[in-house]
């Protein structure tokens, strides 16, 4: 990855250099700032392994530290991106730590999506909305799809169980939503803000908790 400014997302985070911030599943994390530049490098490293030699240049140019300092900085990152299997970040034995997760590039978010105090970024173009990203048990894996293209946003669902509601009326097709609209997903609501809006303060209807288990297509 060339050098430069770096937003980007893997797992569920998106790291942001020019923001100096980490969000995962809707939170941002906070990583002192040598475990921040850790991930940075191997980010910008993607998928090739750096060497512990080259962290310890990075972290701390012309000093002797105990190897611990970069165990626990790796530990910080982990814990912060949940990577309690040790999958994200992968140990090369030997040599030093590579990111081994998918990792796209991510456009500026021109809207986002809100859940109660929770919110996820929407670019321009399509973004798949599912269990994976939302965390619910009533939303499908492929649940919906929110099409962002400047001013306008539509939203379709993709043949989820329980189905995509825009006022009030379950949808099919592509249908039209406007900033600080409610859609619902199986049993989870949530309210789109398209950009333009954000001089609006929009309050975003609860969680509604699963009442049962729901099981996908």
């Amino acid at each position: 990855m060339e050098n430069g400014l770096v937003r980007v997302r893997f797992a569920k985070c998106l790291f942001d250099s020019d923001r100096h911030e980490l969000t995962c599943d809707g939170e941002v994390k906070a990583l002192p700032p040598k475990a921040f530049q850790l991930l940075e490098s191997l980010v910008r490293s993607h998928p090739a392994a750096v060497p512990k030699t080259a962290l310890y240049e990075q972290l701390w140019p012309g000093l002797f530290v105990e190897e611990g300092n970069l165990h626990n900085l790796i530990a910080d990152v982990r814990g912060a991106i949940g990577d309690s299997e040790h999958t994200i970040i992968r140990t090369v034995h030997r040599v030093g730590y590579a990111l081994a997760a998918d990792l796209t590039r991510d456009d500026p978010c021109v809207a986002r999506l809100v859940i109660g105090s929770r919110e996820w970024p929407l670019t321009e173009g399509e973004t798949v909305i599912g269990r994976d990203l939302l965390g619910t048990p009533d939303v499908s894996r492929r649940h919906a799809c929110i099409a962002v293209h400047g001013p306008t946003a539509l939203v379709r669902d993709l043949g989820s169980k329980n189905g995509t509601f825009v006022h009030g009326h379950r949808i099919g097709e592509d249908t039209a939503v406007a900033s600080g609209d409610e859609i619902v997903f199986g049993m989870t609501r949530a309210v789109i803000v398209l950009h333009e809006s954000e001089g609006t303060t929009i309050t975003a209807a609860p969680l509604i908790e699963n009442r049962g288990s729901a099981r996908d297509r």
